[in-house]
């Protein structure tokens, strides 16, 4: 039977008002008071309300609307608030003693009496913030709150009953459930309505992973689908309801091959905004009790993961490792004593990570990526650098072409930098070496920019111990790595060593790595190599060595160039110009897979360093061992010496010129030395700055054989 509260009616549409309406609400104990008819707000206080309150049909006044007092005798109103909610009330809601609404949706209140109502459950309701419009889904009104259930509303409409008798008495948590799920089957009807979503098995398969994933019941997903099936009015979906079903349940299970994604996926794929994001997620934390978590967990929970492997919490925050016990300590100020602790709290939240283990993803900037369907932390860090167009980069320019002048060579130089920086992650599968006889003659400052572009955590600058280590850290988190051999303090064996141990990690996808936290294993590894060195024969390069790219610089210093360089990166967005343009260099000609380019230098490195009088010359000279430690020397008498040592084979002159040449000496031509001749070849190996400034007389004056030293009689035993 449907009852209007019309309010101009004859005497026995009142009198049918009057002992339907208000007796039935009274026999419930509810609490009904008048106010100014035609207007849904009430601007009452306490004592008003009381003061109008009616407790019996003959207090019932003509031209005044009627106020249901909300949480009075537990009762609570259910407001379905838009247009989805209300085709799907009855599929989620228990039916109602009590129903009414305006004349348009006479069904839109529904009265329960919640036997364990208390002052936490004063008002609930959920909202999905898609328009500007008053987007409220459903609402809970219980203590101190009002719902207009007689009269006329601003809009004219006016109160219509379409149930009258007792209330339904219910649990708050049965109640809380039911209209959760009905709020968000009421999203994912109007989200399948859209024209957007149009594989509508796809759309229901990825809400089925989402459910699945916030721990919805399988019960519940299969009443949701169920309903929003049925209310879609999509022939297709329901002529295939048991396929979508079928795809339900086989998420649940985890069948194999069946892909599945999370909610912000499903949120960027259609394009919903981050306040629907967020309305949805209350909802899906409604329907399972997560919303009662403290406030504090909703925070916390993204700082936090769980690690399989290392069997520790893993704060993304700080990038640190701690024990449940200090998780506790750590975060115990924000949670209020419950007798739960944070890290309890945080397990019961559906958005608490349990990770495998950690990845290095430069081409997957999001903080967790699955690897084998495996959830893994990418601890790759992107650099907020953006590409600056208008920045002047004549002097990164400058600087390349006056390191490497050679426009063949520049090339492919700048096409393996520009590569790696368009293709973050991405590995070219050959290294770079430059040398050059002078320090600081501007290479590192060449890569302090791609340092720049790449971020200090991505683009590591390390010395030849740390290349050497077994566990190979630097490996766990690095686009480049830039190795410089000159600054090393590491034997000539171990420069050598170097090569060997680059072989495989710039030919293979996977490397054995002591990963971060974690003990030595199998690790891929995207890094990147280029290696500086001041020594032509700084590494022994096997003869038709593809692995490397091989670069002499001859070059000399330019401070003042160098000096502008640094004031450019520092002042003026050098970094960000190089960006802009390497990121629109053509590299499609540049192969990351292939051999290293040929280069006359790399031939040379191959012959310098196989000779053994290049190690034993280098290695004296720099531990000071005599006749190495000395600051003039001549070939012949060097060359005589060294026939003396077991491990050296030396036949020619021109060898030993080499391997000092290779140590930075330099040769003085013409000198008259007493008792050895008067046009004598003296190297300076030592104290260039005393001896470069000396004639030749004046140097031949000044060097003395060294076979008359004690010395060598010593070293020989006589």
């Amino acid at each position: 039977m449907v009852l209007r509260a019309d309010w101009e009616a004859n005497k026995v549409a009142k009198e049918i008002l009057l002992t339907h309406a208000i007796n039935s609400f009274l026999q419930n104990n509810c609490f009904i008071f008048h106010s100014d008819f035609g207007k849904k707000g009430v601007e009452l206080t306490t004592a008003q309300r009381l003061k109008n309150r009616i407790t019996n049909v003959n207090q019932l006044k003509d031209f005044q609307n009627l106020n249901l007092y909300t949480g009075y005798s537990n009762v609570a109103d259910i407001d379905l608030d838009c247009e989805e909610v209300i085709e799907l009330a009855d599929d989620f809601l228990i039916p109602a003693g009590i129903e009414f609404g305006r004349e348009s949706t006479p069904r839109s209140h529904r009265l329960y009496k919640i036997l364990d109502l208390d002052k936490k459950h004063t008002r609930i309701y959920f909202s999905f913030r898609d328009s500007d419009e008053d987007n409220t889904l459903i609402e809970l009104r219980a203590h101190a709150h009002y719902t207009m259930c007689g009269g006329l509303y601003d809009e004219n409409e006016k109160v219509v009953y379409n149930k009258i008798g007792k209330l339904t008495e219910l649990n708050y948590d049965h109640l809380h459930n039911s209209y959760a799920l009905l709020a968000l089957a009421a999203v994912l009807l109007r989200k399948v309505r859209l024209p957007n979503v149009t594989a509508h098995n796809e759309f229901y398969k990825e809400v089925a992973g989402v459910l699945h994933q916030y721990k919805i019941t399988e019960e519940d997903a299969e009443k949701i689908f169920e309903a929003v099936i049925n209310k879609a009015n999509c022939q297709n979906c329901i002529k295939d309801k048991k396929t979508r079903f079928s795809q339900l349940r086989g998420v649940y299970k985890r069948e194999k091959g069946l892909k599945t994604v999370g909610l912000p996926t499903i949120v960027k794929k259609y394009k919903w905004s981050e306040n629907e994001h967020e309305d949805i997620k209350k909802i899906l934390y409604a329907i399972t009790g997560r919303h009662i978590l403290p406030k504090a967990s909703h925070d916390i929970v993204h700082k936090l993961a769980y690690m399989m492997k290392q069997k520790k919490y893993y704060d993304l925050e700080d990038k640190d490792m701690y024990d449940a016990e200090a998780i506790d300590v750590k975060y115990s100020k924000d949670f209020r004593h419950d007798g739960y602790t944070p890290l309890k709290h945080l397990k019961r939240h559906p958005e608490f990570k349990v990770c495998n283990d950690f990845t290095y993803k430069p081409a997957e900037p999001k903080r967790f990526v699955h690897v084998e369907k495996k959830l893994m932390i990418n601890i790759y860090e992107p650099h907020d650098l953006e590409p600056d167009p208008k920045a002047d980069t004549d002097l990164f320019w400058a600087l390349v072409k006056h390191l490497i002048p050679h426009d063949e060579y520049r090339k492919h130089f700048l096409d393996f930098i520009a590569y790696i920086i368009q293709n973050k992650g991405k590995k070219v599968r050959h290294g770079l070496i430059m040398q050059s006889d002078e320090f600081q003659l501007g290479k590192g400052s060449l890569y302090d920019v791609v340092r720049d572009i790449l971020g200090r955590v991505n683009a590591k600058k390390i010395e030849l111990d740390q290349a050497l280590d077994k566990g190979k850290g630097y490996l766990v988190n690095s686009i480049i790595v830039l190795i410089d051999e000159a600054k090393s303090s590491g034997k000539w064996e171990e420069k050598q060593r170097l090569i060997n141990t680059l072989k495989t990690i710039l030919t293979e996808g996977s490397v054995g790595i002591r990963q971060l936290y974690k003990e030595y294993t199998e690790q891929d590894t995207c890094t990147n190599y280029w290696i500086n060195t001041n020594h032509r024969d700084a590494f022994a390069l096997p003869p038709n060595e593809v692995r490397y790219w091989v670069y002499f610089s001859e070059a000399k210093r330019n401070a003042q160039l160098l000096k502008d360089y640094h004031d450019a990166r520092y002042n003026h967005n050098l970094a960000g110009g190089v960006y802009a343009e390497l990121l629109d260099r053509n590299v499609s000609k540049f192969d990351p897979l292939g051999v290293a380019p040929w280069t006359p230098y790399r031939d040379v490195m191959t012959k310098l360093a196989d000779k053994p009088v290049n190690d034993y010359v280098r290695d004296n000279f720099e531990q000071g061992v005599f006749p190495l430690d000395r600051p003039l020397l001549t070939t012949v008498e060097l060359m005589d010496w060294l026939k003396k040592v077991p491990r050296v084979r030396v036949t020619r002159e021109n060898d030993v010129a080499n391997a000092l040449k290779l140590i930075g000496g330099v040769r003085v031509r013409g000198c008259k030395v007493p008792h050895v001749g008067d046009n004598v070849n003296i190297w300076i190996i030592r104290n260039h700055d005393i001896y470069k400034g000396l004639t030749a007389k004046e140097l031949g004056a000044k060097y003395y054989a060294f076979w008359s030293d004690s010395e060598r009689n010593s070293y020989f035993g006589r």
